[in-house]
């Protein structure tokens, strides 16, 4: 991503409503995967950005993360996080086969040529019966000036991004679309900003100021949605999480 967006991912994480949303995305997920990781384990976590969810996942594991971004990793250190491997997630894990109960990679296959060579690289390092947890941008109907300024290559379709899986033998545990209440308001202002006169550089939606009633009522309506997760499958929406689980054994397929 444009290396401006770090800083603002560092500022906002903890105050913006779609970061306060995907948090609470990650430890409604996590609490519910952590029964099978035996209360604890080690995690880890693809792309870590700028850290935020590197503290929420400390709560459900050991946690290593990695990161090739320079400005990136200066971010992580100012949270005080510590194992943290400079690595590229385009190139093999510097992890042993079989080391994590869970994976995550949390918006970050959109950024690659080759998703299906992480995903591979997610279950080699995975161990069986153990979890990887992946959210992605959805639909390309979504595509912005926000996804170039992120540097995405893609949005994907439940269909497509499960089709990136057929090559590893896991269980879905959950396929959905989230970021459906707001998806239609979303697309709205995505697309007059398409037709904007175009910046030098990109910028995100997430340089986009809200009022704070604003702001605090769109993480309630987002947290809201998401607590339905459990007991729900939703058709549509900005964005789409999948969870798999490693299989144990050479006849082990894909199920839901």
């Amino acid at each position: 991503m444009e290396k401006s967006e770090y800083e603002i991912m560092y500022f906002l994480e903890s105050s913006y409503w779609w970061f306060i949303g995907k948090q609470f995305l990650i430890q409604r997920e996590l609490e519910s995967l952590s029964r099978s990781m035996g209360g604890g384990g080690r995690i880890l976590d693809i792309g870590s950005g700028t850290g935020l969810n590197l503290r929420i996942l400390e709560k459900y594991g050991k946690v290593f993360g990695i990161e090739r971004s320079t400005e990136a990793i200066g971010f992580l250190k100012k949270r005080g996080l510590d194992d943290i491997a400079c690595a590229d997630a385009r190139e093999p894990l510097p992890f042993r086969n079989d080391t994590f109960s869970a994976v995550t990679c949390l918006d970050v296959l959109e950024h690659l040529d080759d998703d299906e060579f992480l995903l591979s690289e997610m279950y080699r390092v995975c161990k069986p019966g153990g979890n990887l947890v992946i959210t992605v941008p959805a639909f390309q109907l979504f595509w912005s000036p926000h996804d170039v300024a992120l540097h995405h290559r893609r949005r994907y379709t439940k269909r497509q991004l499960l089709g990136r899986t057929r090559n590893i033998r896991c269980k879905i545990v959950k396929a959905s679309y989230y970021n459906t209440v707001l998806a239609l308001p979303i697309m709205a202002f995505r697309k007059l900003k398409s037709f904007l006169p175009v910046r030098t550089h990109s910028r995100s939606d997430f340089f986009l100021p809200l009022p704070e009633f604003l702001n605090k009522t769109l993480a309630t309506l987002f947290k809201l949605e998401i607590s339905f997760l459990r007991y729900l499958d939703y058709p549509f929406g900005v964005s789409l999480l999948v969870i798999l689980r490693k299989g144990g054994e050479k006849g082990d397929r894909k199920s839901k």
